[in-house]
């Protein structure tokens, strides 16, 4: 069939002509708005990791706190995050003063004996009666031995440069007054205030949409609520666990690798090389091979059952991401907010994924709610 002489500007009416001018125009502004929007939230971060921190730290006591209310209905809400605010700090003094002294041992015999350990790994490598260094090519054996050497040369360029960057912003006053004054003191107002921030919002949203916002916020809080609690006492546990294989197999600062493994396992599937590495080198230079073989099945058996039984059950399943989804968010996190957007990425995505799933719902499937 031939198109008709002049089809086109026949369909470009005033009136589709005008609407197509307006969603282009509705874009645009978006565009503009979100412009400025990132332009405001850079210049304000500290006040927004702040409030990230609130948010994050809300989420996690917030059970408790719901738990306390529900035991004694006439506990004040105010009474009830101080009780709770009590036991984390008695709980956080405890740790500190049982775990802190130790730590701060194995982190300056790390820093003593890093020499030491550096002339043991090329001493290793290049021992002609290893039963596996010996069988590589000696081109390889080489360049192996150069890499403790150039790692040394490294670290004492990047060294000072680095720690008068990264000391400040974690021992820092503001840092830690933001850590344990401003960000505790903000959540507490966060959960005081929810009520008033619930009817403020019924306030805006029509009678005939709230039963929807409620049940899609009941989705959010389902995702993000989930994925934090879940992931910190899955993080705990891994780090718990992986002490403990290392003790047992007398390999050297357990409590460190430890500390490690746990920080690490908070950035989904990155967290386990970044553990497993550190581990698997002192053990390999301190215990040899047999060692570093046995310290590499431990994390895989520690890896596996967090994948199969801790992630499963502790952490909420409504975060149903596929490791590319995952993956490209943690790139994305990083690039736009550093450490801080790796650390909430997954969450943002699994919100953006509940909404999209109300917007539009999965064929072959009535429900709407992941």
């Amino acid at each position: 069939m031939k198109p008709r002489p002049g089809g086109f500007w026949r369909a470009a009416t005033d009136r589709r002509v005008t609407y197509v001018l307006k969603v282009l125009m509705v874009v645009v502004l978006a565009c503009y708005v979100a412009g400025v929007l990132i332009s405001i939230l850079e210049r304000i971060s500290g006040v927004v990791y702040i409030l990230i921190g609130a948010i994050f730290f809300a989420y996690l006591i917030y059970p408790v706190v719901h738990w306390l209310r529900r035991l004694a209905p006439r506990m004040p809400l105010a009474l009830a995050i101080a009780i709770v605010y009590a036991v984390v700090g008695a709980v956080l003094v405890v740790v500190a003063a049982l775990l802190l002294p130790k730590l701060g041992d194995e982190a300056n015999a790390v820093m003593t004996n890093y020499p030491d350990l550096v002339n043991r790994a090329q001493e290793f490598i290049n021992d002609p009666n290893d039963p596996v260094s010996s069988h590589l090519p000696p081109w390889i054996r080489h360049e192996l031995g150069k890499i403790p050497g150039e790692l040394v040369g490294w670290i004492r360029m990047h060294a000072t440069e680095t720690v008068s960057h990264v000391m400040p912003v974690i021992f820092g006053t503001f840092a830690i007054v933001a850590t344990f004054v401003i960000i505790p003191m903000v959540t507490a107002y966060l959960l005081l205030d929810l009520d008033n921030l619930k009817a403020g919002l019924a306030a805006v949203v029509p009678p005939e949409r709230w039963r929807a916002t409620l049940s899609l916020l009941a989705d959010f809080d389902a995702v993000v609520g989930g994925f934090i609690r879940g992931q910190m006492i899955v993080a705990l546990s891994v780090g718990l666990l992986i002490t403990i294989a290392m003790a047992i197999l007398h390999v050297r600062y357990p409590l460190l690798l430890g500390l490690i493994a746990a920080i690490g396992d908070l950035i989904p599937y990155v967290g386990a090389v970044v553990a497993f590495i550190p581990a698997f080198l002192t053990a390999l230079t301190n215990n040899g091979w047999v060692n570093a073989l046995l310290v590499t099945g431990a994390f895989v058996l520690i890896y596996e059952a967090e994948g199969h039984l801790l992630a499963p059950n502790i952490v909420s399943k409504t975060v149903r991401l596929s490791p590319f989804a995952v993956m490209l968010a943690l790139l994305v996190g990083g690039t736009l907010a550093g450490i801080v957007g790796v650390l909430i990425a997954v969450p943002v995505v699994g919100v953006l994924r509940v909404a999209l799933l109300r917007v539009f719902p999965a064929r072959g499937s009535n429900e709407t709610r992941p």
